[in-house]
């Protein structure tokens, strides 16, 4: 089942998933709009609001696994991972958001007494970066500190941007010492060089400093961003607003404006618009590696990879509990996906 697919991820990666011969069952809260799209595509659907257990039980009783595409994930992650482990039920998703990465992680013991995988972070929030952060601390001996650099070049979806949005006024998290913290917005900056030149990137609150530390037991980890167009904008009001930027009323009225743009990007900008991340990895005794990943658009990437992850978890690939895309599949399953390319620098 494909939970959210009404939405414009959710549609990419229906379309993904009969491409690549599946016919999943798609869902969502409204179901004049899943029966319109179920119509579209020929595809069983189902109607039910995550608010209601008893519906999200009684639509996974006939289902091995659940993927849910469902933004904010703050708002839908808990109420789903429950009824999955009450069904027995796989779960995946495509969040960024740490929270819901620790969520998952609390809920490990439950899981695996269910015999079910919790597996959140499975579209490009965080199969690209997590593989490449566990390939390259193989390479180190016994790495201290993990650094990772994502410069992804495409406008995000309304369902993207307002998960972003959720975030202002809460700070950049990073790990420090295996624990996860909070640092004012914009104090964190550094320049990278992802094989342009050096450009100056700052501090974001990505998933992998959730998943990384599950991945690869690093325990410190920082994700940046380049410090340009909409983060940094969104960093300055969120340092100089602070607690404004997170109130209900700023928070409306800024998603309001979102329901306003494109639903995201053309087809014609997926397919113009790459990305390149960089995991910079440093060794206790100093030496520090470096490995570079080239992929498509981030949206593309993750109607693959999210399909791709469901089939592999259906397949018996992924263990029970809560599992990260690298823990589950391996480091070079993010490297196997369409117009991804690693280089060890």
């Amino acid at each position: 089942m494909i939970y959210g697919a009404t939405g414009y991820t959710g549609g990419l990666i229906a379309k993904k998933a009969i491409e690549l011969g599946a016919k999943p069952t798609i869902a969502g809260r409204n179901a004049e709009k899943v029966s319109a799209l179920a119509a579209e595509l020929d595809l069983p659907w189902a109607a039910f609001s995550v608010d209601d257990s008893d519906a999200v039980e009684a639509a996974l009783e006939d289902h091995s696994l659940v993927l849910s595409v469902a933004r904010p994930f703050s708002a839908t992650a808990e109420a789903v991972m429950n009824a999955c482990i009450k069904t027995k039920t796989h779960y995946l998703d495509v969040t960024g958001e740490i929270a819901v990465f620790e969520l998952a992680a609390s809920m490990d013991d439950r899981a695996k007494d269910a015999g079910i995988t919790l597996l959140p972070g499975v579209g490009f929030d965080v199969v690209p970066s997590d593989c490449l952060a566990a390939h390259t601390a193989a390479r180190a001996a016994a790495p201290t500190a993990l650094a990772l650099a994502i410069k992804a070049l495409c406008d995000p979806s309304r369902g993207t941007a307002k998960t972003a949005v959720e975030t202002l006024g809460s700070g950049t998290m990073v790990r420090r010492g295996g624990n996860i913290t909070s640092l004012r917005a914009g104090s964190l900056k550094r320049n990278f060089d992802t094989g342009e030149g050096g450009e100056p990137y700052m501090g974001v609150s990505w998933g992998d400093v959730s998943t990384a530390y599950y991945s690869t037991n690093i325990p410190d980890i920082e994700v940046y961003f380049p410090a340009a167009g909409p983060i940094k904008a969104m960093t300055a009001m969120s340092r100089f607003l602070g607690p404004v930027m997170g109130s209900g009323f700023m928070q409306s009225m800024l998603k309001k404006q979102i329901d306003k743009m494109p639903a995201g990007p053309t087809d014609n900008a997926r397919s113009r618009d790459g990305s390149i991340l960089l995991a910079e990895v440093t060794d206790s005794d100093g030496t520090i590696f470096k490995s570079i990943l080239g992929t498509p658009n981030g949206y593309s990437l993750t109607a693959e990879s999210a399909v791709q992850s469901a089939l592999k978890a259906l397949g018996g690939d992924a263990g029970p509990g809560f599992q990260t895309p690298s823990t589950a599949f391996g480091a070079q399953f993010g490297f196997g996906l369409t117009g991804c390319n690693v280089t060890d620098l």
